[in-house]
C-alpha cells in the first residue's frame, strides 16, 4: 500500500515547507541566479483577464487547481487521490491576448511524467509534461502585482544585458509565487 498525506497548504514562518522543483544553481550573481530546472509535471489551467495576469480569474484558477490535489475538499481527480501541495505556484501569460496560464507543480517524488499523475476531473485542469529548462530568475518580497512584476523584469533583463547574457528571443516573464497571500513581509 502507497501511504499517501492529505493535501494541505501552510507554511511554517520564514520557510517555505513544500516540495520545490529540483533545480541547480549555474551562476550565481548579487541580482540573480540562472538555475537548471530537471523535468517535471504540472496541473495547469487557464483564465481570461482584461486587468492582466494578477487581476480577474486567477482566484478561481487557483481554487480549481487546488481541487484537483484535495486542499480543503475530496480531490477532484478521478482516483479521488490527495496530492501535497507545491510551490511555487506559477503565472504566466497564454498565447490569446488577455488569457493567462496558472499552474502547480506535482511533486517529483511523486510523478516522474504526467502519465503518472491521476487524470483530473474538471477538464479546465491539464496535466503536462514540463522538460527540462534553463532559467534567469530574480527573486524578491511583495504581493505578486503588474507593476511590480514589470519593475522585477525589467531590473532581470537590465542585469543580465550587463553581464552580457541573451535571454532566449521571446522569453517571457513567468511569476512564480512561493508563500501564501497572507504572508506577512
Amino acid at each position: 500500500l502507497e501511504r499517501h498525506e492529505r493535501a494541505a497548504m501552510g507554511s511554517i514562518i520564514g520557510k517555505i515547507t513544500e516540495e520545490l522543483p529540483r533545480h541547480e544553481v549555474l551562476a550565481k550573481t548579487a541580482s540573480y541566479e540562472i538555475r537548471r530546472y530537471a523535468p517535471c509535471v504540472v496541473a495547469e489551467t487557464g483564465f481570461q483577464s482584461t486587468k492582466g495576469m494578477f487581476e480577474g480569474d486567477q482566484g478561481n484558477s487557483f481554487m480549481r487547481l487546488a481541487g484537483f490535489i484535495g486542499v480543503m475538499a475530496k480531490p477532484k481527480n478521478e482516483q479521488a487521490a490527495p496530492i501535497a501541495m507545491t510551490a511555487p505556484v506559477l503565472m504566466n501569460k497564454a498565447s490569446d491576448e488577455g488569457s493567462y496560464k496558472m499552474a502547480f507543480f506535482l511533486p517529483a517524488s511523486r510523478f516522474a511524467r504526467a502519465a503518472d499523475a491521476p487524470t483530473p476531473t474538471d477538464p479546465k485542469v491539464t496535466i503536462k509534461d514540463v522538460p527540462s529548462r534553463t532559467v534567469a530568475v530574480a527573486t524578491f518580497s511583495g504581493n505578486m502585482r503588474a507593476a511590480l512584476i514589470a519593475e522585477k523584469d525589467r531590473d532581470l533583463r537590465a542585469a543580465l544585458a550587463k553581464d552580457g547574457v541573451s535571454p532566449k528571443a521571446g522569453a517571457e516573464v513567468m511569476a512564480a509565487g512561493y508563500n501564501p497571500p497572507r504572508k506577512t513581509w
